[in-house]
């Protein structure tokens, strides 16, 4: 739903910081449960998550608005708001997304399922959403984004302490990669932004470079971690890593609302399912590949950076800025 709402209501001008303010405080939010819940019982840690989620249902009812044209209500963005139907070309052939996306939406989503013109069968309107590269380009990345992620997520505390001698004080550092990548999210977000008004840089030259040095910068950084044998550097090396990781909040994560800005939500709704399944691999696969190498990483840290390699490879050469639905 939220991606749905910057779609709809964040140009692409400013869309990337956007989506670096709304991916950080999601790890922020992370880091400080991660934190405290050790130290709350452990029925308290789930009434406290459901007061917050009332308390947050109360002030989005309260203050939420959605104008008549689904898009922006100021006046004076309404003006600008360019027609979907019409992407501009730059003049290196990439195609772009408009710079305001606005009250057009409604016209967009018109002849989607659910209008009756265009609707034939629930496979059809599912269909959309798995077909095409430019999607595919978006799910690969997130899937190879988030192998790396759950690794660290996982093993890394396991790591320093079975293999670098961190104690129970050493292990608070694993909160510091955490810390680091919501800053470098919120930083990443704004370097785009720059590039995409300031230095007029075609909007999809912009998503695939932050996507292609987030991914490739994390798996660099997953393959020197293999090699290293002392605490400090291995926590530095990591957190780079999650710095890294950080570069796809204004990478293929923006890229939703860019290719499918009427149905953004629901593009990422498939992407995020696909991606929990790193999360349910990550775990089996890596004890497997430890047993198998006597006790070594080595393998699980090579197959990280492979993936994301080929995640970054497979954005960089198949995805779009231009809006397919």
């Amino acid at each position: 739903m939220i991606f749905q709402l910057f779609a709809a209501n964040v140009p692409v001008s400013e869309r990337s910081r956007a989506f670096g303010y709304l991916i950080s405080a999601g790890t922020v939010g992370q880091t400080v449960a991660a934190l405290l819940t050790p130290h709350l019982y452990w029925s308290l840690a789930f009434y406290k998550f459901g007061a917050l989620g009332i308390v947050w249902t109360y002030f989005w009812f309260a203050f939420y608005y959605r104008g008549s044209g689904g898009g922006f209500t100021d006046e004076s963005r309404s003006k600008t708001i360019i027609s979907l139907e019409a992407p501009s070309i730059n003049g290196g052939g990439e195609s772009e997304a408009p710079l305001i996306i606005g009250s057009s939406l409604k016209s967009s989503s018109s002849s989607f399922p659910g209008s009756g013109r265009w609707y034939r069968s629930w496979w059809t309107y599912a269909g959309l959403f798995l077909t095409g590269w430019p999607l595919w380009a978006i799910y690969i990345a997130h899937f190879a984004m988030n192998w790396s992620n759950y690794i660290i997520m996982q093993w890394f505390p396991y790591y320093l302490s079975r293999y670098l001698g961190a104690d129970s004080r050493s292990l608070s550092l694993t909160a510091v990669p955490y810390i680091v990548n919501s800053i470098a999210g919120i930083g990443a977000g704004h370097i785009a932004d720059s590039l995409i008004t300031e230095r007029k840089w075609p909007l999809l030259r912009v998503r695939r470079l932050m996507t292609a040095v987030g991914l490739a910068g994390a798996g660099l950084c997953m393959l020197t971690f293999a090699t290293v044998r002392s605490l400090l550097p291995a926590v530095s090396i990591i957190v780079a890593a999650m710095a890294f990781c950080a570069l796809n909040s204004a990478g293929h994560l923006a890229n939703h609302s860019d290719v499918a800005p009427a149905h953004a939500g629901i593009t990422f709704a498939v992407s995020n399912t696909l991606a929990t399944i790193p999360g349910l691999l990550c775990g089996p696969l890596t004890a497997e590949l430890v047993l198998q190498s006597s006790g070594r990483f080595g393998p699980v840290f090579v197959l990280a950076a492979a993936i994301n390699a080929v995640g970054a490879v497979v954005y960089a050469s198949q995805s779009s800025a231009t809006p397919i639905f």
